[in-house]
Formats: C-alpha cells, structure tokens, sequence
C-alpha cells in the first residue's frame, strides 16, 4: 500500500490518480526545453517527491500504468505525445510507447525509436519556451545516437563526423554527442590518437574547454537552469585548487561538457561558447556567461563564432536606494526644469546615478500621481520610476521625464530583465518565450499582460523611445 510521508496509508488508487497529475505536469515542464527527456527512474522519484506518496514496489511494476493514464489523457486533450519524453536509462523509448495512446499525425517510419523522436518535437514546438530558427528536428538521444554509429560503423567516427564538418556548423541547440576528446578536436583540424587534457588551445584568446558537468572529487562544475552561466569551484581537498591562484583566466572557452546520465552512460556535449565574468571571477570561482550559442568551422582550423553579450540591468531600483549629493540633485533640477535632460558619467564626485535618479523620479512619479502605470499600486515603497531607453544607452535623455514610466517593484524588474515590453501604444505585452518552468511566476506575469498602461497628466512615454528600446535589444 502506498504511504504519505506521515506514515498513512494511500489507496492505490488515489495515490495513482495523484501520481498521474504531477506526471502530466512534470512531462509537460520537461517538454519546455527542446531535446530535453526524463528517465523513468528520475520522473518516478520525482512524482513521488511531489505528492508526498511513496511505494516500496519496483519502479517497473507501477510507472508503466502511470504512464498508459497519461498517454491516454494527452490523447484525449489533442495534446502531443507527452510520454515521449520519457525514456529508460540508456535512452531508448521501449517497445511499450508503440502501443500508446497518441494523439499525432502519422509517420512515415516503422523504427520506435525515429516515432518517439518525431512526437517528443511535437511537444518542444507546443511547450518549448525556445526553439532553433527552423523550429528544431527530430533528435534521437545521445545514447540511441551513440548505438547506432558503432552499429553501422563500429568504432569509425567517419561518416557522422565527416557530415558534421560538411555542415560547418554546430548549435548548443543540436545536442550532437560526441564520445571523445579526439572526435570534438577534428572540427577545429586537430588529429589526435589521444587527448586527456581539459582544455585544447586554439588560439591566443580561445580554448576548447571540457568541463566535468557531474559531480567529481575535482571540480564542482553548475549549469544554470538556461544553460547561459558556467561556474566552475574546485573541490576542497582536490588537486586542482591552487589552480584558480595560478593560472590566468580564460577569455573565450567553445564548451563541451561532460555528461553523464543516471545508468553511467557518458558523453560530450557542446553548450556554447563562454567568456570569463571578470566581476564574478576570484580565486575561489570562475564564472563563464554564454556569448554565442552557434560555431563555424572548415575541420582545417578555421573557425569562428558571433560573441553577443547580454545587457546589463539599468537597475533603477538600485539607484533609487543609492546615496545622493545635495548640491548634485539643485543642479540637475534646475536642468530638468529649463529642458535639458542630459547627465554625463562623472560630474565632479560620485554618486550622480543617485542624485540624477532621485530628481528623475520625483517628476516621474509626480507625473503619474505617485501610481503604477501597470497595476495602480500607491504605496510610494513599491513605486519606482523605469527609464525606458536605460540609463546606459543615452545620457542625453537621463533625465527626461518622457523617458520614464511609473511602475511598481515587481513589474519594473520584469520590464528591466526582458520579461515585460511596452508597447509604442501602451501596452504591455509578457515575452512568454522567455519564462521558464516556474508556474507563480507565470501566473504573476499574467495579470500584468496585454495592459493599457495609465496615461500620465504630462510627459508621456514617447513612442520612439518604446520603439527604440526593443530595436536596443532590452
């Protein structure tokens, strides 16, 4: 009989009705990362962990029907195949997803494992919250990849490699595994019988990098959940802690990371290319942020990449809260008030972002009656006055008031991180695309989407600064 956490007994049937829901939903969040799959083991352990429902039995004698009710449900929704995202351990879909419940347009191959494939890209175009360019393709996993080379090829890296190179390109998107150093080397015209090392030096400023992602009794290596920052601590008491002390960091590393899966299986990935955060880098961590999410390469040595760094927050919360300079703060009213907006980097000492804020926001909030032009929030602690073309792009408009927009705490800071545009019409529109699998977060967003935004009693929001804002990239 299946127990709650507090030793309770569960009818077997509640604790399946319980156990499919938070199945359904957690293949449907497995689903928002394109080519990402879930072992049985991992969604077994995870759907008992959500509901607080546990069962002594095998894992083989109970997923298999948790699984049939969620096909089935799926089906029923004309909703793509979930339970194609689920796999064994070594990768395959198993000879149980044939006989499936599938609401799907029919495939034109017989192979189990190529149907799967076909279903989960289903399920990435209807949950994925990014997709490549041309919509993604249907991917086998590493491990099924990996068995059908050596099954057609044995141990010759030949004809997918020598495909790979043909194309002269390679996305973190793709999720091409590679078993070895000496195959990854080959596209940047390296022939190696062998190569151990972590890195691979291709030039003066760029090294190919083979990071550990699991644990070791080296490095303690973390993938943020968009795979866009690398943080890489040596473990205490290994070999290579004195490392962060001698060597210099990196500047550009074109990663492959080490994987390995639950059953053992391992294998090299690549995750992009990063640069080393010199402002969150010290002796005891290095920090890489992803520039480029796409290589190019000949197989003969040339290679290249498009670095595209992410902006950073303008922050006006902070600077509302930073320390002011009196005599800052008269001169920059006095600008604002004759109609000059400008505010240079350095004007005699520091603290001018907070002098300059403080006068901008003043008149921006007094402009929209101390109100959130979004959610209609009063309480002057959660108001905040959001320049609209940040502060870092033009300094010749810092100050005025047309640049700016009343907002609350919460939706100032998804309007700053990207979540939130407005539009040259007023109204705000959520970048879906760009939330991830956290569903208060969602439901937040959602009450302040598709809003027409409170018209201020003087100086509105300029239309062009809107429109310039998106064309920046923010």
């Amino acid at each position: 009989m299946p127990l709650r956490s507090d030793g309770t007994e569960v009818p077997q049937a509640t604790a399946l009705q319980e156990w499919v829901d938070a199945a359904y939903q957690q293949l449907k969040d497995v689903a928002t990362e394109y080519n990402q799959v879930i072992s049985y083991k991992a969604l077994a352990l995870h759907i008992q962990d959500t509901t607080g429902i546990a069962t002594k039995q095998l894992i083989m004698n109970w997923i298999g029907k948790v699984l049939e009710i969620v096909a089935q449900r799926a089906a029923d929704a004309k909703e793509p195949p979930l339970t194609s995202l689920c796999t064994h351990a070594d990768g395959t879909i198993g000879d149980g997803y044939d006989r499936a419940p599938k609401f799907a347009p029919p495939s034109t191959t017989s192979d189990i494992e190529e149907v799967a494939a076909e279903h989960r890209l289903l399920c990435y175009r209807r949950y994925a919250t990014r997709l490549p360019e041309d919509g993604g393709t249907p991917t086998l996993t590493p491990e099924v990849q990996i068995q059908r080379r050596k099954a057609t090829s044995g141990e010759s890296d030949s004809a997918w490699l020598q495909e790979l190179m043909k194309s002269g390109t390679l996305s973190a998107h793709d999720r091409v595994p590679f078993e070895s150093h000496v195959q990854v080397a080959r596209l940047f015209g390296r022939d190696y019988k062998g190569h151990q090392s972590a890195t691979i030096r291709l030039n003066e400023t760029t090294q190919v990098w083979f990071p550990k992602m699991y644990a070791n009794s080296d490095w303690d290596n973390s993938l943020s959940d968009a795979g866009s920052v690398i943080t890489m601590r040596p473990v205490a008491g290994g070999k290579y802690v004195a490392v962060m002390e001698s060597k210099p960091l990196r500047e550009y590393v074109i990663t492959f990371g080490h994987r390995k899966s639950p059953s053992g299986f391992r294998h090299y990935e690549f995750l992009g290319v990063f640069e080393t955060v010199h402002s969150r880098s010290d002796t005891t961590q290095w920090v890489h942020q992803r520039v480029a999410e796409t290589i190019r390469f000949d197989g003969n040595g040339d290679f290249s990449f498009d670095p595209v760094r992410p902006h950073q927050s303008q922050d006006d919360q902070a600077a509302e809260a930073a320390d002011t300079n009196p005599k800052l703060v008269d001169e920059f009213q006095l600008r604002l008030t004759a109609g000059s907006y400008a505010v240079e980097d350095q004007v005699g000492e520091s603290k001018v972002r907070g002098s300059a804020q403080a006068v901008f926001a003043n008149a921006v909030k007094g402009n929209y009656g101390w109100e959130c032009a979004v959610t209609g929030i009063t309480t002057r602690a959660f108001l905040v006055a959001s320049h609209i073309v940040p502060w870092s792009a033009d300094k010749e408009i810092r100050l005025d008031p047309s640049n700016g927009i009343c907002l609350s705490t919460f939706v100032d800071r998804a309007f700053d991180a990207g979540y939130l545009t407005i539009t040259p019409q007023g109204r705000t529109s959520v970048r879906w695309e760009r939330v991830k699998n956290d569903p208060i977060l969602k439901h937040e967003l959602s009450r302040i989407d598709d809003v027409e935004i409170t018209r201020p009693s003087a100086a509105p929001p300029d239309p062009d600064k809107l429109r310039r804002r998106v064309e920046l990239g923010f």
